[in-house]
């Protein structure tokens, strides 16, 4: 059997935030920063509020640039890979100090097929959680491969479902107390930007969004998803406020009905041509982090949810593990 092995970096720095002055006009920089993306260095202890940082780009590891929030908030944004997740975050707490952090889960697929998803526990909690239902709609004319809007949305449907209810085969029959739904449709795309040449999160706009584009990359270098989520903490109390996910178009093919799709007869199709993504797996992974489920790293999660990678033409982290369901129910109760 090959081996296997999970790897988890964190990184976390600790710079100063920036601000705008009244009026609307920016202020002078004081400090002498450098144009473009600031690197941890650029900013170290100085107070960035006095330095008018907010709004700059500042590289959170690995060359990803991320927008310093407004006191108070934060931004976190997970690429998922085929075998691979990532996660980059920054923080600003309310006296405008910043924390970045970096996380990365690698994985091959073990050869053997694991515990069962109702035989682990395993889960991780983010800071955040919506207080409120998580309400998204879906950019206009989004379908993937051969699908339409309509299958889109009702895999965009399914995957929130799939996250809110608890949806399992593990006899855990109670639901979970988080809530959300598609609400319709958007001309706009998803809050994504571009900083230093680079894709990445803006700055919160109230709206959450799915859609799909080109992310960066190549064919099995590329990832599947991006998921920008932005929350806010006051008075002691992180809550989310807007999520965006963009479905990877570019790179993949992708599948609606992996057990129906001649592609993907048989399952995991040596042939890469003929390899899909399951669309509806794919989103209820990124959803897992919306409603704040962080990436697992052990080889026995392998059938979780929140295992970190997707393998090819199947759809079984459609429904949620044992951990994912306890997961969720830690942080919204049961319903």
């Amino acid at each position: 059997m090959k081996s296997t092995r999970a790897i988890t970096i964190l990184i976390s720095l600790t710079l100063g935030v920036g601000q705008l002055t009244t009026g609307g006009a920016v202020a002078a920089d004081p400090c002498g920063l450098p144009r473009g993306v600031l690197k941890a260095s650029d900013l170290a202890t100085r107070s960035a509020i006095e330095c008018g940082a907010v709004g700059r780009f500042v590289d959170a590891g690995d060359g990803v640039p991320l927008q310093v929030q407004p006191p108070g908030s934060s931004v976190t944004l997970d690429m998922l890979y085929p075998n691979e997740a990532r996660t980059y975050s920054l923080a600003t707490d309310d006296k405008g100090m910043v924390t970045t952090g970096v996380q990365v889960m690698r994985d091959r697929f073990p050869d053997l097929p694991g515990p069962s998803a109702c035989e682990r526990d395993t889960y991780i909690l983010r800071s955040y959680k919506w207080y409120r239902p998580w309400l998204f709609r879906t950019t206009k004319g989004t379908a993937l491969t051969n699908g339409s809007q309509a299958d889109f949305d009702a895999a965009a449907r399914r995957s929130v479902v799939n996250m809110t209810r608890g949806r399992n085969t593990c006899g855990m029959r109670e639901g979970t107390g988080a809530s959300g739904a598609l609400i319709g449709h958007t001309s706009r795309g998803g809050n994504f930007v571009y900083a230093d040449g680079q894709t990445t999160c803006g700055a919160s706009d109230g709206h959450s969004v799915i859609d799909a584009g080109d992310l960066p990359g190549g064919f099995l270098e590329a990832t599947l998803a991006w998921t920008c989520t932005w929350a806010e903490t006051r008075h002691g109390v992180t809550q989310a406020v807007s999520a965006d996910i963009r479905m990877n178009n570019g790179d993949y093919k992708w599948t609606y009905n992996p057990t129906r799709d001649p592609a993907c007869i048989p399952a995991q199709p040596p042939d890469q041509d003929r390899w899909r993504y399951d669309v509806e797996s794919v989103l209820t992974h990124e959803m897992g982090h919306v409603y704040g489920l962080v990436n697992l790293s052990a080889d026995e999660d392998i059938n979780l949810t929140m295992y970190p990678g997707v393998r090819r033409c199947t759809g079984h982290v459609r429904t949620l593990g044992r951990g994912d369901v306890l997961g969720m129910r830690a942080l919204y109760g049961r319903r």
